[in-house]
C-alpha cells in the first residue's frame, strides 16, 4: 500500500526528515503546516488522470473517502470559476438525506468547510432553506439529500460529488434524469464536467453498471478501490482489532469494511439473478383474475417510504408485479398516490397496513377516495374497496412466502423496478429485523393474493377409485 507523503517522511530517521525539510521552499513548508491535500493524502484518494467523466470510490468504511470527495470538489471549483461565457460555476453536493449531506459533507471534520478554511478561501455559508456555500470569486456549491425523484434537475453544474449513492432512494432516475442531465457547464481550458461518487459498495443496479464499464476498459468510468485497513495509521488500533474480530470471514465484513461488490448478499431472501430469470414483458401477460394494489405507509420501515406495490393473479395461477409507485410521501397526497395507482393498474382491491399507531390511515384513505369519487374519478355511491391488514409475525415470516413464490418461479416483475429489486436483494432479515417499505408493500399484496387460494376448490374422479374396477368381492 502506498503510504501519503507525510507517512513517509514521518518513517524516515529524525536526520533525514530535518535535512528534507530544511531543503524546501517556504510555499512548500506553509502548505505542509495547513496540512495541503497532497501532503496529507494516499495516492489511493487522488483523483485519476486522463479524460474521466465518473470517478467511482468504491471502498470499506474509514477508508477516507468522504474527504478525497471533499477535497476533489474544492480543487475543482477553485480551478474553474467561471464557465466559457463567464458565468461563475455551479457546483453540487448530493447525499443520501439533508442531515447526512451537512453533517459529513459540509460541517464534518472531513467535509467542505474544512478543505476551504485549510486553504484559507473566504466563503459565505448558508445554513437555510437548504445548505449553499458561495465562495468569495462567486462560484456556488449547493447541497441536498436524495427527497425525491426530481432531486437534482434543473441545475447547470460544472461537477458533483454524490456521496454514499448506495444508501439513496430513487438512485437510477435521480442519476439518469436529475443529476447527470445537469452536468453540462461549458468549461474552458479543455475542461469538462466531472463526477466523484465515494460510497460503501452495495449491488444495486447503476454501482455494478459501473463497474462492468470500468472493467471492461470503459475509460470515461474510473474506479478506485479500498479497505478499511488501509487507512489503519489514521484509526484506532484497538477499534481496527474490534473490527477484525467481529467481521473477519462474513459477507458484511467483505462489503464494509473490505469493500468489496458483492453480486449477491449472503441472507437476503432474493437474488438479481432469481428476479431476472422470471422477468416477462408486458405482452406475456396473461388475463389477470384479480389485481391488489399493497401500500406500506411511511414510518413502518427502515426507508420511510410510502410503499405502494401492484400485483396481479393470473390465469395461470401465477403472480405479476404491474408496478412500483413507491416514493417519499404521507397524508393526503399519499393516499391519492395509492388511489391513482389502484387506477393505473384497473385494481380490485387496496391492502394497507395499520400497524405501529398507523390506524389513522384508514380514514385518509377513505377520504381521499371519497375526495376522487367527488371528482368523477370513482363511480358515485359505492364503498371504497380496501382492506387494512394487522401483521402479527415478524418481517421475516411474512416475507419468506413470497421469497418462495419467488423460487418456484410464480411471480414475476412486468418489467424493471430497479429500486424495489435492489432493496429485495439487498435486505438481510437477520442483520436488519426492519423491512424496506417497497418490500413490505409488496408482501402486503402478495400476501393477499395467496390467501385467497384457500378458497379455491376443485372436484376429480381419481383414476384407480373403486368406480373404475371390478367388483373386488365378484367370485
Amino acid at each position: 500500500m502506498l503510504q501519503s507523503a507525510k507517512l513517509q517522511l514521518a518513517e524516515l530517521p529524525h536526520q533525514l526528515q530535518r535535512a528534507w525539510l530544511l531543503n524546501q521552499e517556504q510555499w512548500v513548508l506553509d502548505e505542509i503546516e495547513r496540512d495541503a491535500w497532497w501532503w496529507t493524502g494516499r495516492p489511493a484518494q487522488m483523483a485519476p488522470v486522463g479524460d474521466w467523466f465518473i470517478w467511482l470510490m468504491l471502498t470499506g468504511r474509514g477508508f477516507g473517502k468522504t474527504r478525497a470527495g471533499a477535497e476533489w470538489l474544492v480543487e475543482q471549483a477553485l480551478k474553474y470559476p467561471k464557465d466559457r461565457a463567464g458565468n461563475a460555476t455551479n457546483w453540487l453536493v448530493l447525499g443520501a438525506t439533508i442531515a447526512d449531506t451537512r453533517t459529513f459533507c459540509i460541517e464534518g471534520p472531513s467535509g467542505i468547510r474544512a478543505a476551504l478554511n485549510r486553504r484559507g478561501i473566504k466563503y459565505h455559508y448558508t445554513k437555510a432553506p437548504k445548505p449553499i456555500i458561495t465562495l468569495s470569486t462567486g462560484q456556488i456549491i449547493y447541497f441536498e439529500g436524495v427527497d425525491d425523484e426530481d432531486t437534482g434537475r434543473g441545475y447547470n453544474l460544472a461537477g458533483a460529488w454524490l456521496d454514499e449513492l448506495g444508501k439513496w432512494h430513487y438512485t437510477d432516475k435521480v442519476w439518469t434524469e436529475g443529476v447527470m442531465p445537469s452536468l453540462r457547464a461549458d468549461l474552458p481550458a479543455g475542461g469538462r464536467p466531472r463526477v466523484v461518487v465515494t460510497t460503501t459498495p452495495k449491488p444495486i443496479k447503476l454501482l455494478k453498471g459501473w463497474v462492468r464499464r470500468a472493467k471492461a476498459g470503459d475509460t470515461s468510468v474510473r474506479l478506485t478501490g479500498g479497505s478499511t485497513y488501509d487507512n489503519a495509521a489514521n484509526l484506532s488500533p484497538a477499534q481496527l482489532e474490534e473490527f477484525r474480530r467481529e467481521y473477519h470471514g462474513t459477507t458484511i465484513g467483505r462489503q464494509e469494511m473490505y469493500g468489496e461488490l458483492l453480486e449477491e448478499v449472503e441472507g437476503a431472501l432474493w437474488t438479481h439473478a432469481l428476479i431476472e430469470k422470471y422477468r416477462v414483458s408486458l405482452d406475456q401477460v396473461p388475463g389477470l383474475h384479480m389485481v391488489v394494489v399493497g401500500v406500506d405507509p411511511a414510518g413502518t420501515g427502515t426507508g420511510d417510504e410510502m410503499g405502494l406495490v401492484a400485483v396481479g393473479r393470473g390465469e395461470d395461477d401465477e403472480d405479476y408485479v404491474l408496478a412500483d409507485w413507491s416514493r417519499k410521501m404521507a397524508g393526503r397526497p399519499a393516499a391519492r398516490r395509492a388511489w391513482e395507482l389502484f387506477l393505473a393498474v384497473d385494481g380490485d382491491l387496496l391492502v394497507y397496513e395499520d400497524n405501529l399507531g398507523k390506524k389513522w390511515l384508514t380514514q385518509v384513505m377513505l377520504d381521499a377516495y371519497a375526495e376522487m369519487q367527488a371528482e368523477g374519478l370513482f363511480p358515485p355511491g359505492g364503498a371504497a374497496p380496501c382492506k387494512a391488514v394487522h401483521a402479527v409475525d415478524g418481517k421475516r415470516l411474512r416475507a419468506q412466502p413470497t421469497a418462495m413464490r419467488y423460487e418456484q418461479g410464480r411471480c414475476h416483475h412486468v418489467g424493471v423496478f430497479p429500486e424495489m429489486e435492489d432493496q429485495q436483494a439487498t435486505w438481510v432479515p437477520d442483520q436488519d429485523p426492519n423491512s424496506p417499505d417497497r418490500i413490505d408493500a409488496l408482501v402486503h399484496a402478495q400476501s393477499f393474493l395467496r390467501s385467497r387460494e384457500r378458497f379455491a376448490s376443485s372436484v376429480v374422479a381419481p383414476v384407480g377409485t373403486m368406480l373404475n374396477r371390478a367388483d373386488p368381492y365378484a367370485a
